[in-house]
């Protein structure tokens, strides 16, 4: 949409030109085009990926605290830049990429520092998404309110430092009407109060993050790398295994692999036990030391659907893609809704170029994490398979069902 011929105050009221540019559809401008690029308009969605990405892209990308730009926001609260970044790292999640939960990127943080490089290497993670939000918050005059959330975000490598991708929006939502009677002044004065809930807060936070996230290529097929465990029932409040995940939750990797230990001490045929042992240990990309504990859980108990992803995951993890696949068909015959085999499996059917394969197993990863209600898993599996359909596959069916039952969780939701 092009912008508005003259300013505001040159004949509209400002409130209706305010409204208008709210009913403006968002461009995307990629800076690397050369195309010149229009005045300040709110609804751009402006970002460039640089050659650096082109040449090496990431597999894995690790999303930072954001910082708030000063002087505009001084008052921005720490809870609100929280929710700005889960929103990104959540959108991020629908992405083909390794992922690194925010828990264990604050806590290598705190031990670390703002060494990107060193992060990068505790992290088994190859690039970092760090920024700043440029404006939050909501404005009320009465007949007209504004909700805004602004954000200036750079990827980089972890490595050298190189930047990979950036990109800035500010994403705004406006209510109010121009009053011509009193009836219409009451309506504009509710509707412009309606826009300011925290509700909509979260919607705009949402599309700020969303439209960003949508800008990063998604050019690397990636496996899942945890398979999760199952609630642990805690035996009291000495349970090693039970205070090893929720040391695991919180991102300390040391701390849970030691309370993994403890636990298998005091009853080496603990499955459990192992399980957390081998998941820290793969977690960490030491696969050698995380084979026995996994072989180990398995032996033990080896209907268990969890531990074989596990095993698939090892095996994939040491290159050894037949046994992977053989694993993750074993947890699929015992849990046909374990969407972590199906999508594991995939991966592997499409790096070895057996695209029909994949794309089943991609279908049968969406639909299991849509019977979780893990619509992001959903979303992911999605993107996977309009990959494939664009690739030539005829699986416009199977994206389609999967689109429906998406919009249908979006309504309820609603």
């Amino acid at each position: 949409m092009t912008p508005l011929a003259r300013p505001a105050g040159e004949g509209l009221p400002a409130v209706l030109v305010l409204l208008s540019v709210a009913a403006c559809t968002p461009s995307y401008v990629d800076e690397a085009g050369g195309k010149d690029m229009p005045g300040d308009w709110p609804s751009r969605v402006v970002f460039h990926v640089h050659d650096s990405w082109k040449t090496q892209p990431p597999d894995c990308v690790a999303v930072l605290p954001l910082s708030v730009r000063a002087p505009a926001l001084p008052k921005v609260a720490p809870e609100d830049a929280a929710k700005v970044r889960v929103s990104l790292w959540a959108h991020l999640a629908t992405q083909s990429k390794r992922e690194v939960k925010l828990a264990r990127v604050d806590h290598v943080l705190a031990e670390i520092g703002n060494d990107r490089r060193a992060l990068g290497e505790r992290l088994k993670c190859d690039a970092v998404l760090e920024g700043e939000i440029t404006e939050f918050g909501s404005m009320f005059l009465g007949l007209y309110s504004r909700v805004a959330v602004g954000l200036d975000l750079k990827l980089m490598r972890t490595a050298d430092g190189a930047l990979l991708w950036e990109g800035r929006h500010l994403a705004a939502s406006h209510g109010g009407s121009v009053p011509l009677d009193p009836v219409g002044v009451a309506m504009g004065v509710i509707d412009a109060a309606g826009n300011v809930t925290d509700e909509q807060m979260l919607r705009v936070t949402d599309d700020a993050a969303r439209r960003l996230v949508a800008t990063i290529p998604d050019n690397v097929v990636s496996a899942l790398d945890d398979p999760p465990a199952a609630p642990v029932a805690a035996a009291g409040a000495d349970d090693s295994v039970a205070e090893g995940e929720r040391l695991l939750a919180a991102g300390d990797h040391a701390g849970a692999l030691a309370a993994a230990e403890r636990a298998i001490a005091k009853d080496p045929r603990r499955a459990p036990a192992w399980f957390l042992e081998g998941r820290v240990l793969m977690l960490d990309r030491d696969f050698g030391r995380a084979e026995p504990a996994i072989f180990r859980a398995v032996a033990l108990s080896p209907d268990n659907p969890r531990y074989l992803d596990a095993l698939g995951a090892l095996n994939a993890g040491k290159g050894a893609f037949d046994r992977a696949l053989a694993a993750y068909r074993m947890a699929i015959d015992v849990d046909s809704g374990d969407g972590f085999a199906w999508y594991n499996s995939a991966v592997i059917h499409y790096n070895a170029g057996r695209l029909q394969d994949a794309a089943d197993g991609f279908y049968g990863a969406g639909m299991a994490y849509l019977k979780a209600t893990d619509f992001v898993r959903a979303e992911r599996a999605l993107g996977d398979l309009r990959d494939l359909a664009q690739a030539g596959l005829p699986v416009g069916k199977e994206i389609g069902i999967i689109e429906d039952a998406l919009a249908a969780s979006t309504r309820r939701k609603t």
